[in-house]
């Protein structure tokens, strides 16, 4: 759950070609972290244990 100072958001990157060009999203689904605007971990997977560890590893800062 995201805490006071944090946010979840969910883009369709299929409907945005041109927002996945500048976030560098080559494969979907991606998933990607921010920290004051700048982008501190990205991976671009669909297996449950790969995105356990992307937020293990993004949480954990």
């Amino acid at each position: 759950m995201a805490g006071e100072h944090e946010s979840v958001l969910f883009v369709v990157a299929q409907k945005f070609p041109k927002s996945r060009k500048l976030a560098n999203v080559n494969n979907l689904p991606t998933f990607a972290a921010y920290r004051k605007c700048e982008l501190v971990n990205q991976v671009q997977t669909s297996k449950v244990e790969s995105l356990k560890e992307f937020v293990n590893a993004t949480a954990s800062h």
